[in-house]
């Protein structure tokens, strides 16, 4: 199987459509105010709304929402002035400042879970040893591998911003033109 790519704005969406959006997609519709493209932020959000809408299961996995929790808490720790910036990450999360942006974080992480279900990994040990063995080669990033098994093993379609899934055997929704083109 090779890679079947369809931009997110036009897909036909039916009933029996199952996806899994990956963090960046959750970032671009829940995640703070950013550089963000407005372009990229409005086709995902607008792609959710068609998804629900045509009745599809929308799953969420407890890798993606760990990785869209701890970019949406980097990302406030890297816009924080340098005058009051704590020298490491661990530092800031443990300290009263990052309360309201753990409450915020959570609040939007809630808004997730409400709009999805979770996942059910089968992950065998030869597979993990695949994953494992790639991952060693360094020819591609290992969650994104599990991601992409996750979707393969369970029929999804993969909502992704994430070029580095152009060779993944996937079904893939996307707004971004490199993995379009």
């Amino acid at each position: 199987m090779s890679n079947q790519v369809y931009p997110i704005e036009s897909y036909k969406f039916s009933s029996n459509d199952a996806v899994l959006f990956d963090a960046n997609i959750w970032l671009y519709i829940y995640g703070p105010p950013s550089h963000i493209s407005n372009q990229y932020r409005y086709a995902y959000t607008l792609g959710l709304r068609r998804i629900r809408g045509a009745g599809c299961r929308i799953l969420i996995d407890a890798l993606v929402l760990s990785e869209f929790i701890n970019a949406y808490a980097r990302f406030f720790y890297n816009k924080l002035p340098s005058s009051i910036k704590p020298a490491e990450f661990k530092i800031f999360r443990n300290s009263a400042d990052f309360k309201p942006v753990a409450e915020q974080i959570a609040k939007r992480a809630r808004k997730i879970l409400e709009k999805s279900e979770p996942t059910k990994n089968r992950f065998e040990p030869a597979q993990m040893g695949v994953i494992l063995s790639l991952y060693a080669g360094g020819e591609a990033d290992f969650n994104d591998q599990i991601l992409a098994e996750l979707c393969r093993l369970n029929d999804l379609k993969l909502v992704t911003h994430d070029a580095d899934f152009s060779a993944a055997n996937l079904t893939i929704l996307t707004a971004n033109p490199r993995l379009l083109g």
